[in-house]
This record gives structure tokens, sequence and C-alpha cells, in this order.
């Protein structure tokens, strides 16, 4: 497997600018790393102030080394100098990245000040972290990163050394960084590592096998000639969650295949995914294929029992297996054990009965009809009399 491509440091302004002086005779990292502090195969060139990638992997966190020795001293856009402990000093330097075209695609771009790997100084290094991305794509983002001096040096007491710190208020080591970002392509016959983010390009009219891992899971399918791309990772990570809620009570014994995004595969009819044993002939347990039970987890998490859908064979497909006639890759969990996968219905309560005035029961008499009855004589009266007195007046 090809694994994605390096970034090779050339300490950015240092190499275009003959910026490293007054260094020591030790080598110092040339290449990006990842967590473990491995150096990646494949080189890229890096120059003029800009770090450029072609072809690197999603979900992928590298370093790039800021210099080496903290006493080393770097030349600044402007001609001046810097002593590279102060240039990732937050107290002396202002770090800004800035995402410019697909900034989505990097999570994170920060300075890491106390980094340790085998074998470098203890140094500097800007980290980036990618954002994954499940499609057949390739994506580019750029943006750039500075440095820009708060203070002048000569006017700094806490700068040792003014005579090759030269720096002022506001000069600025600008790096511009261009990564194309895209999952590895695989083709007919190819055989990922379980966990590798690849898609796969079908040869067009033809017979198309995929085996993932150490006969993990096969995919076989016939392709047209318009057989399009699709992303194809198989993840056997554990998923906590199915464990606790179906596997735990079983107390059974669950194996994970995980086609992450459930891609459709451009098959003339359907293709036929098998999921490979996931156990070695040696382990300690090892239970009868025959009488395993295959779930599928649906749109809403649930488990589906899905075992009468599956044929297992030794020697039929491509690798030994329980196979399955689909378009459409799922989430498979193969167990060992019959698991309860009713869904309990929510109850459902019938709303209570609402007395109301008129429910049957008398209403007491209060006596207060009689008393409005009582009033509305008493104004038709006081109204008579009142309508006799102006008749007597006009008259």
């Amino acid at each position: 497997m090809k694994k994605i491509l390096a970034l090779v440091l050339a300490l950015a302004t240092v190499l275009s600018l003959s910026a490293v002086a007054f260094a020591d005779s030790k080598v110092y990292p040339t290449t990006a790393l990842n967590d473990d502090g491995e150096k990646y195969d494949n080189v890229v060139t890096i120059g003029d102030g800009k770090i450029v990638s072609d072809a690197i992997a999603p979900d992928t966190t590298f370093y790039v080394p800021v210099g080496g020795n903290e006493e080393d001293f770097i030349t600044l856009d402007d001609g001046k100098q810097v002593q590279i402990k102060y240039l990732v000093d937050k107290d002396f330097f202002k770090f800004s990245p800035d995402k410019d075209t697909n900034g989505k695609l990097v999570k994170s771009i920060t300075l890491v000040t106390d980094k340790g790997f085998d074998g470098f100084y203890r140094n500097a290094y800007i980290k980036f972290v990618l954002a994954d991305i499940t499609d057949t794509d390739e994506h580019k983002t750029d943006g750039t990163i500075e440095f820009k001096a708060k203070k002048t040096a000569a006017d700094d007491k806490d700068v040792k050394d003014k005579t090759k710190n030269t720096y002022e208020k506001d000069s600025k080591m600008v790096w511009d960084y261009k990564l194309w970002v895209t999952n590895e392509a695989v083709g007919n016959d190819d055989n990922p590592d379980v966990g590798d983010r690849v898609y796969m390009d079908p040869d067009k009219n033809e017979t198309n096998t995929l085996v993932w891992g150490d006969d993990r899971a096969a995919l076989k399918f016939d392709s047209d000639d318009d057989a399009r791309k699709f992303y194809a990772r198989l993840s056997t990570s554990n998923m906590s969650d199915i464990y606790a809620e179906y596997g735990d009570p079983a107390d059974a014994d669950l194996w994970f295949y995980d086609f992450v995004g459930h891609p459709t595969v451009p098959a003339t009819s359907k293709a036929t995914l098998t999921l490979g044993i996931p156990w070695d002939d040696d382990d300690d347990y090892t239970p009868d294929p025959e009488n395993c039970f295959i779930y599928e987890v649906d749109a809403d998490g649930y488990l589906v029992d899905v075992t009468s859908k599956f044929s297992y064979s030794e020697d039929d497909e491509e690798i030994p297996g329980w196979s399955i006639r689909t378009r459409q890759l799922g989430t498979y969990i193969v167990s060992d054990t019959e698991l309860d996968v009713t869904v309990d219905e929510p109850e459902t309560s019938e709303p209570a009965d609402v007395e109301t005035p008129n429910s049957g029961k008398d209403i007491p008499n209060t006596g207060s009809s009689d008393m409005v009855n009582v009033a509305l004589v008493a104004a038709v009266v006081s109204l008579a009399a009142a309508g006799a007195v102006a008749f007597r007046k006009v008259k």
C-alpha cells in the first residue's frame, strides 16, 4: 500500500534566503513527522516559504518543524533576524494561521512548542490536523501561516543578544501552504488493509474483486462501461454502544464489519459481499461459523437479524465466510450467540376523562338567579317611573 506523500521541510524562508545562521553541526528534522515521529515515505519539495504536498490522506495529523535548536537564528521576510525561541514564544511573536480555500478540510493548525521525537531535538512544530472525507475527489486546501513580532527586539528588556536579534515590531515570517487531500485509489484485484481510507476505481466491463485485509472481507461484482468510483473503507473497530446494549446482556462475542458511508456498488446486477472469518484457527476460542448469527445496523441504529440472507461457504467465493447478494454495503455484526434485538414499542396512555360542569351533577342553587330576577324587575320599575315624570313635564 502506498502511504501518503510526505512534507519535506526546507525551513521555508530558511532555504530561499539562507536564513539559518549560527547553527551547530547536528542534523535537524527535514521532513514532516506523524504522531509517532516517523517520516513519511514519499517526498515533496518545499521552498520559497511554501509548504506543498500532493495526495495527502484525509484525517491525517503531521508536524512541520520550525527550525532546529531554539538558539538558532532565522531570517524574517524583511531581512531581520530572530532566534527561534523568540519566534515561537507567544509573548514575542503572534502566531496566526489563515485558511483560504476549502478551510473545512483542515481541522486545525496550531503551534506546538514543546514536542519531542526520538532522534530529534525537542522542538517547535506547526501541527496540522486534517478533516476526514469519504468521497473519491481530490480537494485543494491552502492558506498562510504568519509569525508577527509584537515589539522591537532592541526595546524589549527580555530579549538577549540584541546585536543578533534585529527584528522590529511587525516584522513577519509568512509561510504559504497548499495541500491536495484525497483518499487513495485502489482497483481490481487490489488488497487494501482494514481501516485504509481508499476508494475503488473499477475496471469497466469486467468482473472486479476487492479483498480487505487478511481475508477479512471480499467484494465481487460485474461492471459496465460506466462504472463509477466509490469509497471503500472497511472498519472493524468495536462499537462500544452495540456491545453494551446487545452483546453484554447475552454474554456474546461480536465481530464488526463497517463499510463506512454505506456505498452503493456500481454493478450490473447485485454484487457478492463475503464477510470473512474474523478469528484465527489457533485462537483459544473459535465458534462454529455455521451456527453464528449475523445482524445489520439499520438507519435508526437498531440491529436487524439478517442471518437468513447470508450463506456460509469455505470455497464457493473469493474467501471463506458468509456471503450475501447486495447493491449497498452496510454495517454488519457477526455474533456467536443469538442477540435480543426486539424493539420495545413505546407505551401509550389514554387521556384521563375530564369532568365538565354539565357532566350529570346537579348544580347547587346559590340564590344568584333569584337576585338577578329581582334586579331586573327593579330596573324596569325605575325606567317606568322616570318615563312618567318626563311625560308630566312635557305636558
